[in-house]
């Protein structure tokens, strides 16, 4: 596209086409002049000859005056601006004082925004034949380390932006982009900031505890340490990861043991203890009660025997090692009860002693114990004055 413009009012002709309508005109009165002279100097042949040198002469002066007025500098220069895609063309009068491009664009009210980029420097004079191109900025968002700015720019990389935005990153940060991908208008660019740090600490080994097991001792004995523990230390590197400030993770990568622990070795017994040694025991061994403690009180029994045969009890169990015949007069059915060398067992039974009386009248108190054979049951045989324990409260 092609514009012509004119700068001044300097009145300068448009001598172009002025200068061939002269001459046009010069060439068009010659040819009249010459007819006429011919015409009426017909006959005479020397005149012919003197007209035709006079016309030659003619011709030849309008000839070089063309030439040099065709040759003589064009007052007018070209200028080429192109902008939003479209290349425009303009002609003008060339400025008397000379005109910066910058003022040549706002004469023509080319828009020149913000950010927008020249291909010559805008304090430069036009030429004939200058020529301009203008890059339109377009906005680009980097936002780092919670701070959002927003800056124009005509192209460039992702990195380019980080630069004008005045964020530095190196490659452990994070990018939303990569750093060498082109620009484009609304890109929002995300940079997360990325620190690794590592941490060295002295930290406790704590020592750990086994047990062996000894089957000739009982499990309820009391444990026996064979070998003492003590806690050992150590030095733990953590890798720390550290995003816009903010911890996000942490792990160990290395750790050097400075002083080892040391295992606390006790020795338990494996072998179970009952109470008695009797057939069938199944019951598991318990320290014997004391007498004021937790409701167990002392009782004096006249007798104490031993039974093995009959398949209920008088309150309707089957008797087994544990069940007790008593006096009800003395001791309710459920009292539990220990006997020195039988261990504890519960009142369940009855027996015909029951009945018994003393010499004073009173009821004897008296205890059968059950036994699962009669050999045992006969080796307890009939104790008379042995002192129990009740437990009535």
């Amino acid at each position: 596209m092609t514009q012509f413009v004119y700068l001044t009012q300097s009145g300068k002709s448009r001598y172009n086409r002025r200068m061939k309508r002269l001459l046009q005109k010069m060439k068009d009165t010659l040819a009249a002049l010459s007819g006429r002279v011919r015409a009426h100097l017909s006959g005479v042949k020397w005149y012919f000859y003197l007209l035709d040198g006079a016309i030659i002469a003619l011709m030849i002066a309008a000839g070089v005056f063309f030439i040099i007025s065709k040759n003589a500098p064009d007052p007018r220069i070209s200028v080429s601006v192109s902008a939003d895609g479209r290349s425009t063309n303009y002609v003008v009068n060339e400025p008397e004082e000379g005109m910066s491009i910058s003022a040549f664009l706002r004469a023509q009210n080319v828009r020149v925004n913000k950010g927008d980029e020249l291909s010559a420097d805008g304090n430069q004079l036009i030429a004939d034949g200058t020529s301009v191109s203008i890059a339109r900025s377009f906005p680009v968002a980097v936002r780092s380390m919670g701070n959002v700015s927003v800056i124009n720019t005509t192209g460039g990389t992702v990195g380019d932006a980080l630069r004008l935005s005045g964020v530095e990153y190196d490659a452990a940060d994070e990018l939303s982009h990569l750093s060498f991908a082109d620009l484009v208008p609304g890109m929002k660019i995300v940079h997360t900031d990325v620190v690794t740090e590592y941490t060295t600490a002295k930290r406790t080994i704590n020592h750990k505890e086994k047990v062996v097991y000894d089957d000739d001792v009982y499990n309820d004995t009391e444990p026996v340490i064979i070998q003492k523990g003590s806690d050992g230390s150590k030095n733990v590197t953590q890798r720390v990861i550290i995003k816009d400030g903010v911890e996000v993770s942490r792990e160990i990568v290395n750790q050097i043991i400075i002083t080892p622990a040391t295992d606390e070795i006790i020795k338990k017994g494996n072998k179970i203890h009952y109470q008695t040694k009797l057939t069938g025991e199944y019951r598991i061994y318990k320290k014997p009660p004391k007498a004021g403690v937790d409701g167990w009180v002392e009782m004096k029994m006249d007798y104490i025997t031993a039974y093995w045969q009959g398949s209920r009890t008088a309150t309707g169990k089957r008797p087994k090692l544990g069940t007790i015949a008593v006096n009800p007069y003395y001791i309710p059915y459920g009292t539990q009860i220990y006997v020195s060398g039988y261990g504890y067992g519960t009142a369940q039974d009855t027996g015909a002693f029951r009945k018994y009386k003393r010499a004073d009248g009173t009821p004897v108190n008296q205890l059968d114990l059950w036994m699962n054979t009669e050999k045992e049951g006969r080796r307890w045989g009939r104790k008379r004055n042995v002192t129990v324990l009740v437990k009535l409260g």
